[in-house]
Order: C-alpha cells, then sequence, then structure tokens
C-alpha cells in the first residue's frame, strides 16, 4: 500500500515539525509543504530520496535499462529461475 501523503502549511508544519518528521521516517508519509503561489515543497524521507536516486541513476543509461528490461523478459518466461547477479555479472549484462 502507497505511504500516505499529506498537505499542510509551512505554519502547521513549523509548529509540529517533530510529529511531521516522525511520520515522514517511520511511516513512510510524504508531505506537501503548501506555499502561495503555488511554490510548494515535498518532504520525503532520506532512505526514500536515496532509493529514487538510485532508480535515477539505474535508469540513466541506455545500457543499464537494456539489461533490466532483459531481465525481466527472463523472468517472465515459464522455465525462468531466480538467480542474483553479483555487481560484476550486472556489468557484463550491461555491456553486452
Amino acid at each position: 500500500m502507497p505511504a500516505e501523503i499529506r498537505a499542510v502549511s509551512t505554519k502547521e508544519l513549523r509548529q509540529n515539525f517533530k510529529k511531521y518528521a516522525d511520520d515522514i521516517t517511520n511511516f513512510g508519509e510524504t508531505v506537501i509543504v503548501t506555499r502561495p503561489e503555488n511554490k510548494n515543497v515535498v518532504v520525503i524521507s532520506e532512505s526514500e530520496y536515496n532509493s529514487w536516486q538510485e532508480t535515477n541513476y539505474l535508469l540513466a543509461s541506455q545500457k543499464n535499462r537494456n539489461a533490466l528490461q532483459n531481465s525481466i523478459n527472463q523472468l517472465d518466461k515459464p522455465d525462468s529461475k531466480s538467480h542474483l547477479l553479483t555487481p560484476t555479472e550486472f556489468e557484463q549484462l550491461a555491456n553486452d
């Protein structure tokens, strides 16, 4: 189930920062801080941010996207077997 997304004002965030920070880090919530002229800010946990950064990195190159798609296609085959790749094996697959 996706984490809850909550919109709060800057005043509300300031007054209850600890509660919101705890909810963000403990429950994976996302908080949209509403500001004038729709210049809103989104607050997420560091681990969520790092996950997004890793995904962006993995999808940044066409070779990586092809390697990931190849892996997904292999998993969809009826005779597929699960196998964890070492970083070296993944690099070799990405460079093919």
